[in-house]
């Protein structure tokens, strides 16, 4: 990873990249986000974490198991199943909000391209009493071209070592 800086401008539109996607995935507008937001070369990942004792010597595990190891058409099936309405996590659908924060950009070694790190929050409410908080952070790198950022890859890492909700049919 570089650790770069990068130019107050250059930060400023990383902001707003995060709150335009923060606002697309509150509002449930996942096609417009993958078309608009992500790069084709795509990699959504969600690692489980390996929790170990700090005296366990073993090497980590060669193969990493995931909630999600997505590329750009595992995010459109994903995506088309939602928008049939025949998903049942969905039914009725749940109230979503999205949180991004503690963003900061570095730059890389590719001069278009950048890596960030952000924590979010996801609230999610269905039924009448069923809410739940999903914390976590995010190790992106984003690719600029033409003037427009887009997620080129994404490592999700979440912050509780169990997650309450009964679910994870959404991106974060």
């Amino acid at each position: 990873m570089a650790s770069a800086s990068v130019s107050p401008d250059l930060h400023q539109q990383v902001l707003q990249f995060y709150y335009r996607e923060a606002r697309l995935f509150s509002g449930k507008q996942y096609r417009q986000w993958l078309e608009a937001m992500v790069d084709r070369e795509i990699h959504y990942w969600l690692p489980i974490a390996d929790l170990r004792y700090r005296a366990d010597r073993r090497p980590p595990p060669e193969f990493v198991p995931s909630i999600y190891d997505d590329n750009y058409d595992d995010l459109e099936e994903r995506i088309r199943r939602l928008e049939t309405g025949l998903v049942w996590m969905e039914d009725p659908p749940s109230r979503i909000r999205h949180l991004t924060t503690n963003v900061e950009v570095y730059g890389t070694d590719v001069a278009s391209e950048f890596d960030s790190f952000s924590n979010f929050l996801v609230c999610r409410n269905t039924e009448d009493t069923d809410e739940t908080l999903t914390i976590g952070a995010r190790e992106d790198r984003l690719r600029l071209r033409d003037g427009n950022l887009t997620l080129l890859r994404r490592k999700v890492i979440l912050g509780q070592r169990v997650i309450k909700d009964t679910n994870l049919y959404f991106l974060m």
